[in-house]
């Protein structure tokens, strides 16, 4: 019986749905300024990228010798 009141009470509370939106049509939300620092994100992508490799290539040498 517990069972049976626990799936009804679920199944109310998720077939409400979100709210509306407060905004007017074509509010989209907060805007992020990723295109003034996009450089900062290439360089951390190149770096982590340069120091796989590295941290690959060193460990195969460790390996063969």
């Amino acid at each position: 019986m517990a069972s049976l009141i626990y799936n009804v009470l679920i199944f109310a509370i998720q077939s409400q749905g979100p709210p509306p939106p407060a905004g007017g049509t074509g509010s989209r939300g907060p805007q992020l300024p990723i295109d003034e620092n996009i450089w900062i994100l290439l360089a951390m992508g190149i770096f982590l990228g340069i120091y796989i490799i590295y941290k690959r290539n060193r460990s195969s040498i460790n390996k063969a010798s």
